[in-house]
């Protein structure tokens, strides 16, 4: 998709349009077990300490330009996770961390520095939409004190239960000060294109920007549904899935609820039936910049670049 520099475009936006620019922001770079990407049958746990194989993680967030500001999915990951041995407050929490993932991590990483390489103060984010609280989707909160932080209730209720901190919800990180977090309910709807969804949030009113519950990754995981005239919709399903393809082939990931998963998976597969066109994408994907890139700019001929 290449770089877009926003910061000027935001005074000299056309008002006529809801969004003008979508774009993925890399945030660093990860390793994963297969399992943990691929899905198994074996304890998580075995695969944890036992797995071998090893796959590259994006750590990516998305940078919406709405018209009424500048909204984020999700915030990356705060490198401090990596490069501060104290981030992280439970000893087992330091001793797994490196069974699970592999973090290639710098100071560049963190999400203000990203925004700055695209020519976007951090400063002018105005809303940040949190699809789960897992620390690599909520780690640029504190750079970002004057943003909205919406979180879906399901989720913040997880907050409340013994121990989240064993299911990477670090509470220090998320419950602090400067954190002005709104926590949504799903409103029902009569349109016919969410039926089977509990309900719906339009983010920003004008029907753009609708979040959904997606849950089985966590309890109260999110999806974004983002519509413009001119371009394909766009579905951001955070890590309900690890890579577009395996939700298409019904195979689910080696963490959060199997049932649960697939029941949003099959949400999911009937909305991009009643949109033909739909273009679902997921954080930790190689794909997703490929996607977005075929969304926004839907007409271009094949080999060209946007």
């Amino acid at each position: 998709m290449g770089v877009v520099h926003l910061a000027n475009a935001i005074e000299t936006r056309n008002a006529s349009r809801a969004i003008e620019a979508i774009q993925v922001l890399d945030c660093g770079r990860a390793e994963q077990h297969w399992e943990h990407r691929y899905g198994s049958r074996l304890p998580r746990l075995w695969w944890v300490f036992f797995g071998r194989r090893w796959v590259e993680l994006p750590l990516q967030a998305f940078l919406i330009q709405h018209r009424d500001g500048l909204i984020l999915f999700d915030t990356a990951i705060d490198p401090a996770v990596q490069l501060d041995r104290g981030y992280i407050g439970q000893a087992i929490g330091r001793f797994l961390l490196p069974r699970i993932f592999r973090l290639h991590l710098t100071e560049a990483d963190r999400i203000d520095h990203v925004l700055a390489k695209v020519g976007v103060s951090a400063k002018d984010i105005k809303t940040a939409v949190i699809s789960h609280l897992h620390f690599d989707h909520v780690g640029g909160i504190g750079q970002i004190p004057q943003a909205e932080l919406i979180v879906s209730e399901d989720e913040w209720a997880i907050l409340s239960e013994s121990y989240p901190e064993r299911e990477w919800i670090l509470r220090e990180h998320i419950e602090v000060p400067s954190a002005k977090w709104r926590q949504i309910a799903f409103e029902p709807t009569e349109d016919p294109l969410f039926e089977g969804f509990e309900g719906i949030h339009d983010v920003t009113g004008d029907g753009s920007i609708i979040l959904l519950p997606t849950p089985g990754h966590t309890k109260g995981s999110i999806s974004m549904l983002i519509r413009q005239e001119g371009w394909r919709p766009i579905l951001l399903v955070a890590d309900l899935t690890y890579e577009t393809a395996l939700l298409e082939q019904n195979r689910v990931p080696g963490t959060g609820d199997r049932e649960t998963l697939l029941a949003s998976f099959k949400k999911v597969r009937l909305l991009q039936e009643r949109m033909p066109d739909l273009e679902i994408v997921a954080s930790h994907d190689f794909a997703a910049k490929e996607a977005i890139a075929r969304a926004t700019h839907p007409n271009t001929t094949q080999g060209e670049q946007p």
